[in-house]
């Protein structure tokens, strides 16, 4: 079974854009609500950050694991780090549908609200975790791009649980505000080629050596005439 390592690369880049797309919609409907008093956006753009975990799911399936689960197996054991975004996949997908049913109920502060930002919060902290994931060439750029993304939706979540407490108008903007810079964030992303490539160790071999002369060998008795 051959692994294209390229299309992690390429998996990554696409569920990024999705995360990023789903987070900037749902971003721009808060803010459209917020200025209409309309639901329907909501609940469109709450569905649709369901929709980005199955389509996130998809694309992992499709590229490393080319529309085969066993081959999708095969290379998450060389990609553990891939793992993640099965997760990311998962957790969207359920965010999305707790917001869906929490705006269906239009019951802004319930259960429904409370599972939606536990797990939209889970998910910025995942974004921390990703540099971990990835090959030691590329640590550098994801842990800085993707702790910047973790930062930015953790404090959209804190506005947002702040206003089911106190119901500010500026608290609900700076929740639609962070959702949108996180989205922009996700969607300007681009993997470095570098961070799931197989890694290759070489290793100098040394010169080799000349065996040492004897220095006391004696030369070899001249054989005698006559003999």
């Amino acid at each position: 079974m051959t692994i294209d390592y390229a299309a992690f690369t390429r998996a990554s880049n696409i569920v990024h854009w999705l995360q990023g797309g789903a987070l900037f919609a749902l971003g721009a409907a808060e803010v459209y609500a917020l200025e209409n008093k309309g639901r329907k956006v909501l609940l469109a753009a709450s569905l649709l950050l369901a929709v980005s975990g199955a389509a996130m799911f998809t694309a992992v399936l499709a590229l490393p694991g080319g529309w085969s689960f066993s081959q999708l197996s095969a290379a998450l054991q060389v990609r553990r780090g891939f793992y993640l975004f099965i997760a990311f996949a998962c957790l969207y997908s359920a965010a999305g549908l707790s917001r869906f049913t929490a705006e269906a109920l239009g019951r802004d502060r319930g259960g429904w609200q409370a599972l939606f930002l536990a797990l939209l919060g889970f998910t910025g902290v995942i974004y921390f975790i990703m540099a971990s994931r990835v090959n030691e060439e590329a640590w550098r750029q994801v842990l800085i791009w993707h702790s910047a993304i973790g930062v930015t939706l953790l404090l959209g979540v804190a506005a947002k649980t702040l206003d089911i407490f106190l119901d500010r108008r500026r608290l609900r903007l700076a929740w639609a505000a962070l959702l949108m810079v996180t989205g922009l964030q996700l969607v300007s992303y681009r993997e470095s080629p570098e961070a799931f490539s197989p890694r290759l160790v070489s290793f100098e071999s040394s010169p080799q050596v000349p065996p040492p002369a004897f220095k006391n060998a004696k030369p070899a008795d001249k054989e005698r005439p006559g003999n």
